[in-house]
């Protein structure tokens, strides 16, 4: 018997931003990820070895099959520029575990696009999302101590330094630790009603 509660809130989607769209994946997307995953300058802050195209594959496999699961506690979607239609990135959405009011964000930019503010401008939809629609508590997220672009997203949003995890995973042969941030509710109540003064 599971202990996920069968109520659950829905992310309507697709979410909409300034520039971008956050969208639902479809099989054909794995060529439009793979182009941008296998640079060297996305991938080298993650834990693991350079994707290959079955890899990327079946993640997006995985994805599209999230999409049916009830009650749903994963959202990996694409991240697409609204004029153009291009996928520019990745966004994730997690409720862990779910039911206590817990999330967990993730994203990626694609790298020739870095420096526009695209990241903050989805993390931002996440954190909408996560706490107006699906009533979270909390949200956190984590990088790599050296992912200095991804500490500074997560500052902006207002998110808190909690810690680091130490060596925590091993991936592609070494060791990786983590530093993590969240905010909570109560806070982004706060930043919401000092930003719209």
């Amino acid at each position: 018997m599971s202990d996920t509660p069968t109520d659950l809130p829905i992310l309507p989607l697709p979410l909409k931003t300034r520039r971008l769209t956050i969208r639902e994946y479809t099989d054909d997307d794995w060529p439009a990820v793979y182009a941008y995953v296998k640079d060297e300058p996305f991938w080298k802050h993650q834990a693991g070895e350079p994707p290959t195209e079955e890899r990327v594959k079946a993640l997006i496999q995985w994805a599209v099959r999230e999409q049916k699961i009830s009650p749903r506690i994963n959202y990996y979607l694409a991240v697409t520029e609204t004029k153009s239609e291009d996928i520019v990135g990745e966004a994730v959405l997690k409720s862990i575990p779910p039911g206590h009011g817990q999330g967990e964000i993730g994203f990626g930019i694609v790298p020739s696009l870095w420096r526009k503010g695209y990241a903050t401008e989805v993390s931002r939809a996440l954190i909408d999302a996560g706490f107006v629609t699906l009533k979270l508590n909390r949200i956190s997220a984590q990088c790599a101590p050296e992912n200095k672009a991804s500490i500074r997203v997560m500052q902006k949003l207002g998110m808190a330094r909690e810690g680091l995890l130490r060596e925590h995973y091993r991936a592609g042969g070494k060791y990786w630790s983590s530093v993590i941030y969240a905010l909570l509710a109560r806070e982004y109540e706060k930043i919401k009603t000092n930003t719209s003064r």
